[in-house]
């Protein structure tokens, strides 16, 4: 799988829309970090960490193995944002 070394900025802001949907905190989208630790900074528990794999999966076509659904995946968003790029590069048409 090819890893995106900059998560694209449409991903990045897709994403903080869904976090805020799945942690149900009233914080605006655009206030969180690019950095940010999705337990720390945006309230992620363990059960909307399952609401935010699978919007995920519906919003970017992509699917996220259980070996993937690690911890460190959730503590940096822009690395969240990468996995989600590499996994649409390799879904993408040739």
């Amino acid at each position: 799988m090819k890893i995106a070394a900059t998560p694209s900025k449409e991903t990045v802001e897709a994403l903080k829309q869904l976090v805020v949907e799945a942690t149900q905190v009233n914080i605006d989208p655009s206030s969180i970090s690019d950095s940010a630790n999705l337990f720390n900074d945006c309230g992620l528990d363990s059960t909307s960490v399952i609401d935010l794999v699978l919007s995920i999966e519906d919003r970017f076509g992509v699917s996220i193995d259980e070996d993937e659904l690690v911890v460190t995946l959730f503590q940096n968003l822009s690395e969240l944002c990468s996995l989600i790029d590499a996994k649409q590069l390799d879904v993408a048409p040739v």
